[in-house]
């Protein structure tokens, strides 16, 4: 081992070291931002893929994942889950009547009005057309037919300035508390049959199964 006792040349190893040390230290601050904000535009990439872009809302791949989640946690820790299922009464008028880029207006401003009706934890999904999913979590069937009950009502009274005419319409809703562990398609199927018994009995209403 060599010692150097010279000042001058200890204080330019000094500098050199405090140099060389700082250079490492961009280099390896560069390389963890670089990895950082790949990480971050990949988890966005994730995200986007998972919304519908018309509504904002999320799409069925997003909502079939959460609700996964959501089982699971439902299968361990006994906590109630329930699923909403909502469909536009008489939609395809809407496009027949006043046409596509009019129907695609009232389809935004439903799900507008449906996505600021739930809880930030809450799912809120447009499943395709003009169907929509929600998932409550730490709801029971009881307090969920409330919420749905409060959305109809809502939708009901929302108007929709169009070219023509204002349009005034409906839902109708599908209601069910999933089971402990029961799969996305049972419980889908289940909500389904709500949401058709409601349009069977006459639209704009609540239907629990």
């Amino acid at each position: 081992m060599v010692f150097v006792e010279d000042p001058v040349v200890l204080a330019i190893v000094s500098a050199c070291s405090l140099v060389v040390g700082g250079l490492l230290g961009l280099w390896v601050g560069r390389i963890w931002g670089v990895r950082r904000m790949v990480q971050s535009v990949l988890r966005d990439a994730e995200v986007t893929a998972r919304l519908d872009s018309p509504t904002g809302l999320w799409n069925r791949l997003g909502f079939e994942e959460r609700y996964i989640t959501a089982r699971d946690g439902r299968r361990k820790c006994d906590w109630p889950v329930s699923v909403l299922f909502l469909d536009i009464d008489n939609f395809k008028a809407v496009n027949d009547t006043y046409g596509h880029p009019t129907g695609d207006l009232v389809l935004v401003c439903v799900a507008h009005l449906i996505g600021e009706s739930f809880r930030e934890y809450d799912t809120v999904a447009r499943m395709g057309g003009d169907e929509f999913a929600v998932m409550l979590l730490g709801a029971r069937l009881s307090e969920s037919i409330e919420v749905a009950e409060r959305v109809r009502r809502d939708v009901s009274s929302m108007s929709v300035p169009t070219e023509a005419e204002d349009w005034r319409g409906t839902v109708s809703i599908g209601v069910i508390e999933i089971t402990r562990g029961e799969e996305l398609e049972s419980a889908m199927k289940r909500v389904d049959l709500a949401l058709y018994a409601a349009k069977h009995a006459g639209r704009n209403r609540v239907e629990a199964n």
